[in-house]
């Protein structure tokens, strides 16, 4: 088995080659199996590589057609619900292994469901919900603010620990005994305010990428109701289209 270092590695090396334009941006890149023999690495090594590329937005999977180069810069592009994404599962665990990932808690507190979030829970209005409020960070820059709704008939206790330096999907799913089933999304466009700009070192009236969700168990139960207020200008949206 390679290490992780090892696709890092190979990673870094094509992403040094984008930069100075040995691959220009809107042409094709080789094929991971020419990549594989070129740096003489597994296949499985060069596919580890190109999704934190796909990641990092500077590479786009097209079926059918290749690898393409989106950019020849330096600042960093990440690409949200990619055909490798683990987005469901969560933050942390959607970057997993590509981008270390982080976490500031600014709040953890209960509140009585109004009649709005208890219809998107689908529980009792003035039930008790934890409402967590999070910055996440990424290689340690403040990317998105992130509120999560959790109802307490779900989810009994939520260690600010797990909050600050691992995953709560993965805790809920250790908790609760049940896998994360599906979610339903809703992308807006919209502008930080002051409030939420400072929180991020950014300045008020920037470009925001506004994900609202549910989140479902596999029994079917909503447990989280979140809303992430996400930096335009770091994240792009990837869709999916099936084939029916």
């Amino acid at each position: 088995m390679e290490k992780k270092h090892k696709y890092w590695e190979i990673k870094e090396r094509i992403k040094k080659d984008i930069l100075n334009e040995v691959y220009k941006k809107g042409e094709s890149i080789p094929s991971e199996r020419d990549l594989a023999g070129i740096y003489d690495v597994t296949r499985v090594t060069v596919q580890k590589a190109m999704a934190m590329l796909v990641q990092e937005g500077y590479i786009e999977r097209i079926h059918g057609k290749g690898m393409f180069v989106l950019k020849n810069t330096a600042s960093n592009i990440y690409i949200l619900n990619n055909e490798k994404s683990d987005s469901i599962l969560g933050f942390s665990r959607e970057f997993q292994g590509r981008v270390n990932v982080t976490s500031r808690l600014l709040t953890l507190t209960t509140l009585h469901a109004d009649a709005a979030l208890a219809q998107h829970l689908e529980i009792a209005q003035g039930d008790d919900v934890w409402f967590i409020r999070r910055i996440r960070l990424l290689e340690g820059q403040p990317v998105l603010i992130e509120d999560s709704n959790i109802p307490h008939k779900v989810v009994a206790t939520v260690p600010q620990a797990i909050l600050e330096v691992g995953s709560l999907y993965g805790y809920i799913e250790d908790f609760t005994g049940k896998k994360i089933s599906d979610a339903d999304s809703l992308i807006e466009a919209d502008l930080f305010d002051e409030e939420l700009a400072a929180h991020l070192n950014i300045l008020p009236g920037q470009p925001m990428l506004k994900i609202t969700e549910v989140t479902r168990l596999d029994d079917g139960r909503a447990f989280n109701f979140s809303i992430s207020y996400n930096r335009a200008d770091i994240f792009r949206v990837k869709n999916m289209h099936i084939k029916r």
